[in-house]
């Protein structure tokens, strides 16, 4: 049951105590680990309802499995993994239409200025409209790795595919975005470059 150090140091103990039954120890970890969990299954859904939904279903089914947790990737990449085997389930039994894509994105932080928040807006307008454009796979890449902020490693996880085929996938999209002005903006200060390896 032992965790290595593949998880942040901060993380190893909190991990152990949540695995020996610690309700508030887990409960710390859901602090640490649900929004970006929310990011990738809302990149995954495509709906806000659906994706809450998802991450709460991922959590609950963490908490009950957490003792099989080994500590041979990260504790993220492990829920990951939950949260897509959980997401192709959910694809194969049938629902109900839900709206379009127009609650592509939480609303933008409070503590933001009115007008910087105005511009953040009509920046993920802007950005989603541009990766629209791009094939799936492509899209898929680059919305987890840029909106949901997911290592590259955790995407390969949530896809289903090598870790070679993500940083191809991330390398395309991203030389066919920066052939708009759209993408100087999105990848401004990223430190991510076409043949980025991180």
């Amino acid at each position: 049951m032992g965790v290595v150090n593949t998880n942040p140091p901060d993380e190893i103990e909190i991990l152990r105590r949540a695995q020996d039954g610690e309700a508030a120890a887990f409960g710390r970890l859901v602090e640490l680990h649900a929004e970006p969990l929310w990011r990738c299954a809302r990149t995954l859904c495509r709906d806000d309802h659906e994706a809450e939904d998802l991450a709460q279903e991922t959590l609950v089914e963490a908490w009950r499995s957490l003792r099989r947790f080994d500590g041979r990737c990260r504790f993220s990449t492990w829920l990951y993994g939950i949260l897509r085997h959980r997401f192709l389930k959910a694809r194969r039994k049938p629902r109900p239409a839900v709206g379009g894509d127009e609650t592509a994105a939480r609303q933008p932080s409070r503590e933001a200025e009115p007008s910087a928040a105005a511009q953040q807006a009509e920046d993920a307008r802007l950005v989603r409209a541009a990766l629209a454009a791009l094939p799936d796979e492509h899209r898929a890449v680059l919305e987890l790795r840029f909106f949901a902020g997911a290592a590259l490693d955790e995407i390969a996880t949530l896809l289903g595919c090598p870790l070679g085929t993500v940083k191809s996938r991330l390398h395309h999209g991203l030389e066919k975005l920066r052939r708009e002005k759209i993408a100087v903006n999105l990848f401004a200060g990223s430190g991510e470059s076409p043949g980025s390896e991180t």
